[in-house]
């Protein structure tokens, strides 16, 4: 089921999904209806979800977390297992706020790498890097920077996929998701 859920989410955001940011709220908000992506802002996709897209550099604001990608970078040399299929990591550092009223933990499932073609990869929980994002706990207001480590079968151009603190352990049931570009 949640594998058929993220396919879903993968295949919507291909529709022409390339940037673009805005604010927005849970997933009961009502945005414009549209039947493509914007490449900036929220809109209600065909599909009844509410997708909010940022563009490169920008801030993707959820009612209840916000991230920001600080950098890329891309590299063999990391202490994690490479999965079968892939062949390199990347490390993206991003900052997380806790826009939410209580303490929040990075789930697994919570930010995915798409690439160019929108084929998702979970981040590892394996890896061994200074300040891994999963797991960590985040105070309400406070933010953490740090990274989160996605292996691949090569260097990749696209977006991360955010849930919701909300939604990240139940993402089949997510009403409500975002794109920010990652370069």
């Amino acid at each position: 089921m949640r594998r058929a859920a993220l396919l879903a989410v993968v295949a919507l955001a291909a529709c022409g999904c390339s940037g673009g940011g805005a604010s927005s709220s849970a997933g009961s908000e009502t945005a414009p209806p549209s039947s493509t992506l914007p490449t900036s802002g929220t809109v209600t996709y065909k599909d009844g979800k509410v997708y909010t897209v940022a563009p490169l550099g920008e801030k993707l604001v959820l009612d209840d977390v916000s991230v920001k990608v600080d950098g890329v970078e891309w590299t063999k040399n990391i202490d994690a297992p490479l999965p079968p299929g892939t062949s390199i990591f990347g490390v993206v550092r991003v900052t997380l706020t806790n826009r939410s009223d209580a303490t929040q933990t990075v789930a697994p499932t919570q930010i995915w790498l798409l690439d160019a073609t929108n084929h998702a990869y979970l981040a590892s929980t394996a890896a061994k890097v200074g300040h891994p994002l999963v797991g960590t706990a985040i105070g309400p207001g406070q933010s953490a920077t740090g990274t989160l480590v996605f292996p691949t079968p090569g260097r990749q151009t696209g977006n991360l996929l955010v849930y919701r603190f909300a939604d990240a352990t139940q993402i089949a049931k997510a009403e409500h998701v975002g794109l920010v570009r990652y370069g």
